[in-house]
């Protein structure tokens, strides 16, 4: 612990001074209020980026590219325009080709998301990665989180910043954070856009858009609807979203900005099934989920602010707070009827300047998130309220300071140091309606974590980066309130500590864009669940140690070029694009599973596209998903699910320079497979844990621009 206050001691010296601007060989960030530079980064890739220049709260993806290269670690911009030929409905079909990100949709939004293997055991929603939208923690404030208010259809871009690069963002996770950009009136296609897609499973889904810019005011507002039958027995879906955003130009040198937005889903569930069944008979829904008429019913509003400030030519501090409602009921093993609020505040300051005659990069802020969840359990009957069984109340706090300074030792070569300072309370307050006993219980976890780095600027579109980041994770409320019998019961738990050591390079040259890196974490503690019953929240225990460690690669090819230079038409583009991820996470020496695999491991991830871009204005892209092994489902490593490989094909064409069409076709062979599963202790033949995979579809579209 005295190394880290240390470097905490040291690091606060240097904003200052930075701060200062020491002397003029500072350099230049953004302009007091619109950013139109456009240099190149090595996170821009071979393919055409959007260069519409954002304002202010809300840059554009090409400013955001040359943003985030500056950071000596894991980092990945995702442009709409990666999946707007898709039929994108969760964060499953926006990260295909994002290395180190393994997403499967459970149904509907629902996925199983992990970076890194983090929570990679997770039966149901997010933990150990930081969402956030526009800069806004989406997570509660325990860190638990939840996909239902995310659509994709209203992004501009996503960031990621895998592992301890979250700290750009207060995060010091294991797997790192998300963040997803909405457009502005600023970076949005056109003034008004309407977007109408489906296909099968009886799917059917409308977007709106309209976007102004009145002198100083801009605004953009977006509206999706979408009903859908679902794959399997029992998953259909219905739902209504609304996000919109105002900006106003206070001045020269400040801007404001409000969000608003709005959910609606309702959620039949599935529930998940034996092997057997997955494998033979995969739109069947489970018979539990029939019994007790499963389903995930949301709502809820949202209201965020955040101002921004340019201080000077080279900083800006941006402060802002938010609050919103969720609203739930979600008849599963027992019918849960829940509410909870959820308001915090959050401030970030960047300078670029120059400390003793050297260029050096600060970032430093603080966010404070409060969440209150009051929920009552009752016995379900065929999806309705039957007897009361428990009453009770969460309360979660979490409270961050962090900060990060990239000091050029030479002017192509950083070093990079941050350091996180964490306090979280959790307090859990339960009354029993057969008994009448209540219950207090609390807990609290403060920590700090330290980040030192290097990054070296190989050439303006080329860099390799070194790094070394402690994570701290409080356990979330679910772990500390584990289901036994009828109820719930507060179970202390410690929290996850993790050291990981990083090593990467990403650039663009004329013919090839890659991004490569290599990871080792050592985890103590790790928070891993695993399923008692089916619908049954999982169980969380602390697997005192355990190693993660992988490699993570993206490479593009522009093979028209490389095979056959100037064979092509002037203005087409033949590409190769491939994405591979080794993740290996296990036990190390522990009591009960030695050095087993930890149970959701998924050892290889690989996605390929061969996409041809016409300067007439159409393209066609072949796709292969492959999961050559699909994990151990228990932590006892009797029993894998197996791989499998899906082909696809996407595309479309400009019919005017305001019409596309597009289509897409998934699972071309009607492949079989298992895409997601729960975890448990040990496997026993027969066990409901299973999650088919869809079977072949075809989706298609037009999206009118005016």
């Amino acid at each position: 612990m005295k190394k880290y206050l240390a470097l905490g001691v040291v690091l606060p010296f240097a904003f200052p001074m930075s701060a200062a601007h020491a002397d003029d060989n500072a350099v230049p960030l953004l302009p007091a209020l619109v950013v139109t530079g456009t240099a190149s980064s090595p996170l821009k890739g071979l393919g055409a980026t959007d260069e519409k220049a954002g304002t202010l709260t809300a840059p554009g993806v090409a400013e955001t590219q040359t943003n985030l290269s500056k950071m000596p670690g894991a980092v990945a911009v995702v442009p709409a325009d990666k999946f707007k030929d898709k039929y994108a409905a969760n964060l499953e079909d926006t990260f295909a080709f994002t290395p180190g990100i393994f997403a499967r949709k459970r149904y509907g939004q629902e996925v199983r998301l992990s970076i890194r293997g983090a929570g990679l055991s997770r039966g149901w929603h997010l933990r150990s990665i930081e969402l956030l939208q526009n800069g806004v923690p989406l997570n509660d404030a325990d860190g638990s989180g939840d996909f239902q208010e995310i659509d994709p259809l209203t992004l501009q871009h996503i960031e990621v910043y895998r592992g301890g690069d979250g700290l750009q963002y207060g995060g010091a996770s294991l797997g790192g954070a998300i963040n997803l950009v909405t457009p502005t009136a600023h970076t949005a296609k056109a003034e008004n856009l309407l977007r109408v897609d489906g296909g099968s499973f009886g799917t059917i889904r409308g977007h709106a858009e309209v976007a102004r810019i009145i002198d100083n005011v801009d605004f953009f507002a977006s509206m999706t609807g979408l009903k859908s039958d679902g794959y399997r027995d029992h998953s259909k879906e219905d739902t209504a979203r609304f996000a919109g955003n105002l900006g106003i130009r206070l001045n020269d040198i400040a801007e404001t900005r409000f969000y608003l937005s709005y959910n609606s889903v309702t959620q039949e569930l599935p529930g998940t099934t034996s092997l057997n069944a997955a494998i033979n008979n995969p739109e069947a829904a489970s018979a539990g989920a029939l019994a007790g008429d499963q389903q995930r019913n949301a709502r809820s509003v949202r209201f965020a602010n955040k101002t921004s400030f340019a201080i000077g030519d080279n900083a800006q501090l941006d402060i802002g707070a938010y609050a919103g409602y969720h609203s739930l009921f979600h008849p599963i093993y027992q019918v849960l009827d829940q509410g909870s609020s959820n308001v915090g505040a959050f401030a970030r300051y960047t300078d670029e300047g120059a400390l003793l005659g050297h260029r050096n990069v600060v970032t430093a802020g603080m966010r404070y998130g409060y969440t209150s969840l009051i929920g009552n359990n009752y016995v379900n009957v065929s999806g309705s309220r039957g007897a009361l069984l428990q009453e009770s109340r969460q309360i979660s706090t979490t409270a961050v300071l962090y900060a990060e300074n990239a000091f050029y030792v030479v002017p192509t070569v950083a070093l990079v140091t941050g350091l996180q300072g964490i306090n979280a309370t959790r307090t859990y307050n339960t009354t029993s309606a057969t008994t009448g006993i209540s219950k207090n219980d609390d807990a609290d976890f403060t920590s700090l974590s330290p980040k030192l780095g290097v990054l070296w600027d190989i050439a303006p579109s080329m860099q390799a980066y070194a790094n070394v980041t402690r994570s701290y994770e409080p356990p979330i409320m679910s772990d500390l309130t584990q289901t036994l019998g009828a109820g719930t019961q507060f179970t202390p738990m410690d929290p996850q500590r993790a050291v990981t050591y990083e090593i990467g390079t990403r650039g663009t040259a004329k013919l090839v864009a890659w991004d490569v890196v290599a990871y080792r974490a050592k985890v103590e503690d790790e928070l891993v669940n695993f399923t008692t019953a089916p619908a049954i929240p999982a169980a969380t225990f602390n697997a005192r140690h355990t190693l993660h460690q992988g490699i993570e690669a993206a490479l593009t090819l522009d093979l028209g070029e490389f095979v056959m230079p100037g064979a092509l038409p002037d203005g087409d583009m033949l590409s190769f694009e491939q994405v591979y991820t080794y993740s290996q996470a296990r036990f190390e020496g522990d009591a009960v599973y030695g050095d087993n695999a930890l149970a959701g491991s998924i050892p290889h991830l690989y996605a390929a596209a061969l996409c041809y871009r016409s300067h007439q204005g159409w393209d066609i892209a072949p796709k292969i998903d492959w999961v050559p092994r699909g994990g151990y489902v228990d932590y006892a490593n009797t029993k894998k699910a197996p791989g499998y490989a899906m082909l696809g094909i996407e595309g479309g064409v400009d019919v005017t320079p305001a019409l596309r069409l597009f289509v897409e076709g998934r699972n071309l062979t009607d492949k079989r497979a298992v895409t997601s599963y729960t975890t448990v202790a040990t496997y026993v033949p027969g066990s409901e844990i299973f999650y088919p995979g869809e079977g072949s579809a075809v989706f298609a579209g037009f999206t009118a621009t005016f």
